[in-house]
């Protein structure tokens, strides 16, 4: 089957490889949609995480179960399916804490197991699900991206008429503003720096801080309706810059919640923590927020089918690439779509 695969740092290329074989307790999965996210783009420049090479990279995909092992039950050949790429092992301390999101043994695609940018994956039963009627393809594939939106409002704690800021307009600050509404807070603002992305975020308020320079704080301030400051800042750039200016944009008992990793240490007033008792979280992956995700495929107020902005075949991956890592003011997300499965 053709693949995109990763042969060394900076190098992804299509390539044939042996299409893989599902275990007795797997589905192989004919992919239908593959959608670039923030997490690829890393692997591709610097491999953070350490993927064995050469490897099929990529995560969110949906598609067609091909064939079932033989220990697997409610799947059939031809259903439509969704599918999760984290695989907590169900055996180490977190599993077995409740935590399987943070799996210290975890399998995930496009780390340790095939990736979704191919013509064919695997995935473990229990981590599919059957998709809705009438589901795009491109929107199924989205379904990790909404799962891990929603961990990350969960750990923001908004009470109703809460005051929530979002730092950052990539696709997932976006999605995250969009879930957000469903919480009914008093406001929600995002702050980002490309009018074409803030204009995806549907009944929020938007600040594009790029031009404000030392105003920005104030600007995103006054847009907290006048306020000591927000109940919860989630940030959804991974950037030191972003995290101080999180921090220093919450209430006292504010929370911040870091949902975009940062590389490397960064330089915090933990006085100021301490004496406005502010709460910093993390939100990795998702704690069992699969179905919720699958159910909000198909909910009209998110419009998920606007996100997705370039369906792109497999041949063209260059290109898909280029807009996911370059093009913040005409792509949000971009799908990869195998040539096998053009109409």
């Amino acid at each position: 089957m053709r693949a995109l695969v990763l042969q060394s740092v900076g190098r992804l290329e299509p390539a044939n490889v042996p299409r893989p074989v599902p275990a007795d307790d797997q589905l192989l999965v004919r992919t239908r949609a593959a959608v670039i996210c923030t997490s690829d783009l890393n692997d591709v420049r610097e491999n953070p995480f350490g993927i064995r090479l050469p490897a099929a990279i990529g995560h969110e995909g949906a598609g067609t179960v091909e064939s079932v092992g033989s220990q697997v039950k409610g799947f059939s050949p031809g259903d439509a399916v969704a599918t999760h790429p984290v695989h907590p092992c169900r055996e180490c301390e977190n599993c077995r804490a409740g935590m399987g999101h943070l799996c210290s043994r975890m399998g995930h695609f496009g780390l340790n197991m095939p990736g979704t940018f191919a013509e064919y994956y695997v995935v473990r039963a229990d981590r599919a699900r059957r998709l809705p009627p009438d589901v795009d393809w491109a929107v199924a594939a989205l379904a990790e991206p909404v799962s891990v939106c929603l961990e990350a409002l969960a750990q923001a704690r908004l009470a109703t008429g809460a005051r929530l800021l979002i730092i950052g307009d990539g696709p997932f600050g976006i999605l995250i503003a969009r879930l957000a509404a469903g919480l009914k807070p008093s406001c929600v603002v995002v702050a980002g720096r490309h009018d074409f992305r803030l204009g995806f975020a549907a009944g929020a308020t938007t600040v594009n801080t790029r031009a404000l320079g030392e105003d920005a704080a104030a600007a995103l301030r006054a847009a907290a309706g006048g306020a000591s400051g927000y109940d919860a800042v989630i940030a959804a750039a991974g950037s030191p810059e972003a995290v101080r200016e999180g921090l220093s944009l919450l209430r006292p008992k504010g929370r911040l919640v870091l949902f975009s990793p940062v590389p490397g240490p960064v330089s915090l007033d933990l006085f100021d923590v301490h004496v406005r008792e502010l709460e910093i979280v993390g939100a990795c992956n998702d704690q069992d927020r699969f179905d919720e995700a699958v159910a909000l495929l198909r909910e009209p107020s998110l419009a998920l089918g606007e996100l997705v902005t370039h369906r792109l075949p497999m041949r063209d991956y260059r290109e898909a690439f280029r807009l996911a890592e370059r093009g913040r003011e005409e792509a949000m997300k971009v799908a990869i779509i195998p040539e096998a499965e053009e109409a």
